[in-house]
């Protein structure tokens, strides 16, 4: 019996990339562990601080190398390049160089690198002095400039592969490989783009023809002996959504944006706001500059909501413009007034808004991700889609 110890040099590059007509899966995952009052408020606390790394993949595979590679070495340490990352150097560097120049801000001493091209070369960095990246050991083949060089994430493939012959000598083989904890290559957190009311602010805008699912919870205590009458109890005071939303199309900025929001969040553990990105509110006259109030059309929403206390269920409102401004306020109160419903927030609005300059006005509840995994399905080497799930919490 043997224990793997994180030494990067130990690892043997499987090189064999993915059929992109299949997509490429880069998954996070943290751990949360949630204690739920019986009112329902959570106490959260996150059990990673840094999310576990998986990746799946379909690959054409060869007869000959690829399969001496799984007979000889598929329990043992690998490594594999991240094809949802990448940075070009910016000078050659020919077979026999100790040093490669590329600017980048996930590259750190002791990480794997793999130089990617009609060849593929896996490397270990031993410094890093701003875009002079130093190597343990000199490189076997010339680079040119421009390069591309990836990630290499170090740790161990699938212990059951699956693949489908496709005629003799050549099949599809389904890859699986999760990285070793701590073998990690460093990502960045960042910070938070939009805040309010000191949370972040989700703004990414969903992906309505891929159907976004919704699930409404607010369940009721039941005593019920089989027989004659119930008793029902309501501890919880608030209804709550979870929501699912697809975001396609993303570039490498975009895909980042909502992975740094869940890095920050830590999975499940933090909290912020995400508006709905619906009309869940019709003006129904000019909202003036300097006022705190609002008319939204129709009486039910005062109906609804006019008894709730604003100060025990804080609830927050996105208004968007034609232009794309995004104004938010926290709603202080709900009233009815005549066939309307006036809302009231805590603090005045900037300017007139009128129908004609208002694209939306939404509820921003404030919400957690629904789940410790966020998958990352790279269609293109740049381009992507995630699909995420929201639980609204109280603050």
């Amino acid at each position: 019996m043997t224990y793997d110890v994180l030494t990067p040099s130990a690892a043997r590059l499987w090189d064999y990339g993915p059929d992109w007509s299949r997509g490429y899966e880069f998954t996070r995952s943290f751990k949360t562990d949630i204690i739920t009052s019986r009112n329902g408020t959570e106490q959260r606390r996150a059990l990673r601080d840094v999310p576990r790394l998986s990746m799946r993949y379909a690959t054409m595979l060869r007869e000959g190398a690829g399969n001496h590679f799984l007979r000889a070495w598929q329990n043992k340490p690998a490594a594999i390049p991240d094809y949802g990352r990448h940075a070009l150097t910016t000078a050659a560097a020919s077979g026999g160089n100790t040093s490669i120049t590329v600017a980048s801000p996930w590259i750190a001493e002791g990480q794997i690198l793999v130089l990617c091209g009609a060849v593929h070369e896996m490397v270990v960095v031993d410094g890093v002095s701003g875009s002079t990246v130093s190597l343990t050991g000199a490189l076997s083949n010339a680079w040119p400039s421009g390069s591309v060089v990836r990630p290499g994430i170090f740790g161990l493939l699938s212990g059951s592969l699956n693949a489908s012959r496709l005629r003799r000598g050549a099949k599809e083989l389904q890859v699986g490989f999760a990285a070793y904890p701590g073998g990690e290559p460093p990502e960045d957190e960042g910070t938070a783009s939009d805040t309010f009311n000191g949370y972040e602010v989700l703004t990414a805008e969903p992906d309505w023809s891929a159907s976004p699912g919704i699930e409404h919870i607010w369940p009721v205590e039941q005593i019920d002996f089989g027989y004659g009458r119930t008793a029902q109890f309501r501890p919880i005071e608030r209804a709550e959504t979870v929501t699912e939303a697809e975001y396609s199309g993303l570039s490498r900025a975009g895909a980042q944006a909502i992975e740094q929001t869940f890095l920050r969040a830590k999975g499940r553990r933090g909290a912020f706001y995400r508006p709905t990105t619906e009309k869940d509110f019709t003006l129904a006259a000019t909202a003036t500059s300097g006022t705190s109030t609002f008319l939204a059309a129709g009486t039910d929403i005062a109906t609804d909501f006019g008894s709730l206390d604003f100060d025990e269920q804080p609830e927050a409102i996105e208004v968007v413009k034609v232009d794309g401004t995004r104004i938010r306020r926290l709603i202080t109160g709900i009233s009815s007034t005549g066939v309307n419903s006036q809302i009231t927030v805590n603090s005045p609005w900037p300017s007139d808004l009128t129908a004609a300059n208002v694209a939306r006005i939404s509820w921003m509840p404030l919400v957690r991700f629904a789940s410790d995994d966020l998958t990352t399905l790279w269609r293109t080497p740049l381009s992507a889609t995630i699909r995420a799930s929201f639980q609204s919490v109280k603050a």
